[in-house]
């Protein structure tokens, strides 16, 4: 990727970042999907890749934004689904 400086508005920025993160969490979950098919992710490894993820979530700041809150539902639940799938 070339040096390049980009004009970027305030929306902007927050539609890459939101972007971003929905590309990182699905690419997450997609290989924790893939290693427990596999057994190679225990319940335990499932369970703290859970709290990993939710910790950023959990922080002040963050803990009373209502669409953090609503990301937050959505690993909560997905994790779960996870933990039952062997």
């Amino acid at each position: 990727m070339a040096d390049q400086e980009h004009d970027l508005t305030a929306q902007q920025m927050l539609e890459a970042q939101q972007a971003l993160d929905v590309a990182a969490f699905n690419g997450i979950l997609s290989l924790a999907i893939v290693l427990r098919k596999r057994s190679l992710l225990s319940d335990l490894e499932t369970r703290n890749l859970h709290d990993i993820m939710s910790k950023p979530l959990s922080l002040e700041g963050n803990a009373n934004n209502p669409v953090v809150q609503d990301a937050q539902q959505n690993l909560d639940h997905l994790f779960a689904l996870l933990l039952k799938r062997r």
